[in-house]
Formats: C-alpha cells, structure tokens, sequence
C-alpha cells in the first residue's frame, strides 16, 4: 500500500511516495494537516479545529471557511485526496496511508518550523506541543529557547544632546511598563540590535507642549503603537506621576496588546508579550472558563521560558479566582499559591513585576502585610505607576493604620488604570478602600464604573447590592440583585445576606451588611 509522507519537524511538507510534492500552499491549510497527523488516532471534530484555526470568525464563517479548507487540500492531494476523511462531526487522516515524523527523537528540527498562522489558539496549541515533544527529550537544545528580549528606551545616548531629558523621561517610563511585563532588559548607550524602540517627540510653544510616543520594530521599520498628548504645562505634566504614569501607562498597555502578532516568528519579544498578555486578558474577563484557562497559559508559558513572573502571575490568578468565588479557599489551594510565590522569588529576585505581583497576592490573600509592604516598595523604587504594588502597597498601609497614605495610594492606581484592561480592577479595589473608609458615594461611583467596565464582574455588584441598600436605595438594591442572578446564578438574597463564607468579607467588617440587612430582608 502506498504511503503518504508528512514531515512535522522542520518545514512542513507532505510528499507523495514518489517524492513529488503535495503540500498545501495554503498555512491554515498546512496547520489542517500538521494537527490531524499529530494528533494520536489522526482525527479531530470538525468543532476543535475551527476553534483553533478561525477562532475570531462565527460559527458559519468558521464552518464556511473549514469546509473550503479541505476542498483545497484535496485538490492538491490529488490522486491522494483518499487519505483525508470527513463527516458531520470529524476530520481525519487514514492512519494507514500517512507516516510521519513526529517520533524521530534524534531530530533537532522545530515542531512545525517557521508555520505562522495569525489565531491565538492555533499558537497555544503550537506552543503546548512543541512543550510536550520537549518534555520527552525530543524537541530543541537549551540553546534554541527564547532569548533575552531588548528594549532601546529612546536615542543612543552617543547621539543625544542635552535638550531631550524631557523626552527620555517619557521614554523611560513606557519601557519600564513594557519591560516589567515581558522581563526585558533597557538600553540607550550604543546602537543596539534592540527587539523594540521607544522613541518620544516632544515640541514646545507658547501655549503648551505636544507630546508623541512611539514604540517601533527596528526590524521591519512598522511602529507597533503610537499615541500623543497635549499638555498646558510640560513641567507639571511631567513632575506629575498621575498624569505621566497615566499617559504612559496606557501607551505601554496598547503596545503589550499588539507585541504577540509581532512578526508572527515566535520570537522571545511575541512569545513574552503574548503569554502575558493572553493570561491577563483571561483573568480579567471574571469569567470562571477563561479564569480557569488562564493557569493553563501561564503553566505553558513557564514550561518555555520558566520565569518567576509566570508563576507569580499564576498565584494572583488563582487568588482572583478565589475572590470571585471561583476556587475553594482549603489548605491545599493555599499551600499551592504559596509554593508558587515562593518559587517565583527563587526564580526572579530581582524583578519588580514579580515582587509587585507577589506583594499583592500577600497582601490580598495571606493579609501578610508587612512582607507585602517590603515587596511593594521594592517594586515602587523601580517604577512608582506599578499598578499591583501601589495595590498592595494601599492594602498593607491601611492594615498598619495610615489610612490617608493607603487612600492615596489607591486613589492614584485607579487613576493610572483609566482606559486600560486593569481599570476595572482598579476601581474595585479603591471601592473596597472606600468601603473600609466610610466613604460611601465614592465606593459606589467606584463599584458602578468596575461593574459597567467588565460585565461578568461580580465583585462589583455585591459591592452595590450593599451599599444601595444601607443608603436605604432598595430599588436601586434589587436592580443589582437582578443583574447579578443573570452572572451567578446560584445567588439569593438570603445567602449573600446570612452565608458567612459568602464572599463579602469587606462589607461585612465594616458593617454596610448589617444595615442592608435592614433593607433587604423579605425582599425578593
């Protein structure tokens, strides 16, 4: 019987047993092949790989676009066509016409080299495969796993003159923000082959300053973001962490959205950018699937790079996850998260995103508040507009009794965070704050924003649910209820009112439950 060759290390291909070429020049097409041919019995539904290859398309477009996928494969098989079978439900390879590659433990060659396929799930499943073929010994040398990722912050200082400190402060912001997230290293001495350039323009007149970032590929010569802003005075503009910590932030944010498509090569810079990025986005959903899909992202993203920042990021995943009810707070969870801290320092002692992030898991979860105090302010020497630090530095100011510090503090990462992904958590953080402070109208103002600017957020609304109803706003009350039934349906009245291990713990010590009971009860 003739058999069809698939090679899945190196260049994808598939030949005939001739040797003729019959590969598909079609990428979603090579990808088609590349996951039935290594899939262990060669089949897949039809609904798995229409997830992973058009996952940014409705179900039609994505069936539509499968359906044309394999006419092509054919076409191009040929006589061959034969070895690709399909029905209703599946897709497969008969197992007994392909050979393939897949178990040449001997080969140095990439699983699936150079194939650049622009779906983020077509990239995760690339990524866990090639971990797997790793794993077993099968895969790549030390020396080929992702490299250190460089950013130039603004002209080589061999080029510089004495009039553009204005400019470089704002240079230097943006990449402490970029590099925190991606554990790159800032360069400015010398021409450098950098992986990424910040560069700042700044041109001033008599009625202000106009201030443009950009942050370019050198490599291709594309700007990844750019964005401008006018200020009345640059001084004030720039002595002002808000204001510049805001500004910058957000170009910082924007630009770490768009760095995993960078080149589609699965360079050091994409691969960071993109398990950050992606674990982020998934937490910060407050859905309880994509929650749970985040630890999975950042379990891969340490098995590549195996860096203290992932498993960081996983120890404050999982403690959101607690938060919102998601995951059992036991002794095992605890010990997890704590391990997982611990490593994480052991990894990066010296990363201020990984102190940030342990800080605030410390300060949030195990209320060890003068080791997440430490941590934060080793974070805030290194850029003091680091959202989870000043987080974790306002929960353990509050825990030492300087109330009006911790307000501060959390007051300015709210304002930071306006318009970026972590907005939101911001803002439910500083109504926490202000429900700790009596502060009520703005823990209210606060919690309206949280639950407007992330729908699935249910944190938010019990805030509301509470605080309407010791502001004797019982409609206002019962509206929250409503909404809150449609995210979390096992949710009532009486058990948000009466549960003790219902998750309301900042509402209750400060006695707003005490007074919506009051309100609420026999209301339904």
């Amino acid at each position: 019987m003739t058999v069809v060759r698939i090679r899945l290390r190196g260049d994808f291909c598939i030949s005939s047993p001739t040797g003729d070429a019959l590969t598909p020049r079609g990428k979603k097409a090579m990808g088609l092949l590349a996951m039935l041919a290594s899939s262990d019995n060669h089949t897949r539904s039809r609904r798995w790989l229409e997830d992973k290859l058009w996952s940014d398309r409705g179900s039609e477009q994505a069936r539509g676009s499968l359906r044309t996928t394999l006419v092509d494969i054919r076409k191009n098989l040929g006589e061959f066509a034969e070895i690709l079978g399909s029905d209703r439900t599946s897709v497969w390879l008969e197992q007994d016409r392909i050979e393939t590659d897949i178990d040449n433990t001997e080969s140095t060659r990439e699983f699936l080299e150079g194939l650049v396929i622009p779906d983020p799930e077509f990239n995760d499943w690339l990524m866990q495969q090639r971990m797997m073929l790793r794993r077993s010994g099968a895969n790549r040398s030390d020396a080929q796993l992702p490299g250190r990722v460089t950013i130039q912050c603004g002209e080589p200082w061999n080029q510089s003159s004495t009039g553009n400190a204005k400019q470089q402060i704002v240079n230097d912001q943006v990449g402490k923000i970029i590099s925190e997230f991606i554990a790159a290293s800032r360069r400015t001495i010398t021409e450098t082959n950098a992986d990424l350039v910040i560069r700042t323009s700044i041109e001033e007149e008599d009625g202000g300053a106009a201030i443009l970032v950009q942050v370019i590929d050198p490599l291709m010569d594309e700007i990844v973001h750019s964005d401008h802003c006018f200020a009345e005075d640059l001084n004030n503009f720039l002595r002002s962490q808000e204001v510049l910590g805001r500004f910058c932030w957000n170009v910082a944010d924007l630009t770490l959205e768009k760095l995993p498509g960078l080149r589609r090569d699965q360079s050091p810079l994409a691969m960071r950018s993109g398990h950050v990025q992606k674990a982020l986005r998934k937490v910060l959903t407050f859905d309880p699937v994509e929650m749970q899909s985040s630890l999975s992202v950042l379990d891969i993203a340490n098995d590549e790079m195996d860096a203290g920042l992932y498993l960081a990021l996983k120890a404050w995943a999982m403690t959101s996850m607690i938060m919102e009810g998601f995951l059992v707070e036991d002794a095992a969870t605890l010990e997890e998260i704590s391990a997982l801290l611990t490593r994480a320092e052991e990894l990066a002692p010296g990363d201020a995103m990984m102190a940030a992030v342990s800080a605030n898991v410390q300060a949030i979860l195990f209320e060890r508040h003068d080791s997440a105090v430490n941590l934060a302010r080793r974070a805030l020497r290194e850029n003091p507009n680091n959202l989870f630090a000043l987080q974790a530095m306002s929960v353990g100011r509050i825990a030492q009794g300087q109330l009006d510090q911790a307000y501060e503090l959390s007051r300015q990462s709210k304002f930071i965070s306006a318009l970026s992904k972590f907005e939101a958590m911001c803002n439910l953080h500083h109504s926490l704050l202000c429900i700790s402070l009596q502060r009520t109208e703005e823990a209210v103002a606060s919690s309206k924003l949280a639950a407007e600017r992330s729908p699935a957020y249910r944190a938010p609304r019990r805030q509301l649910i509470g605080l309407h109803a010791a502001q004797n706003r019982a409609a206002d009350s019962l509206k929250q209820v409503n909404e809150l039934k449609t995210i979390e349906t096992n949710f009532s009245i009486e058990r948000y009112l009466f549960d003790q291990s219902y998750p309301s713990n900042t509402l209750r010590k400060s006695g707003y439950l005490d007074r919506a009971r009051q309100s609420l009860v026999g209301r339904k």
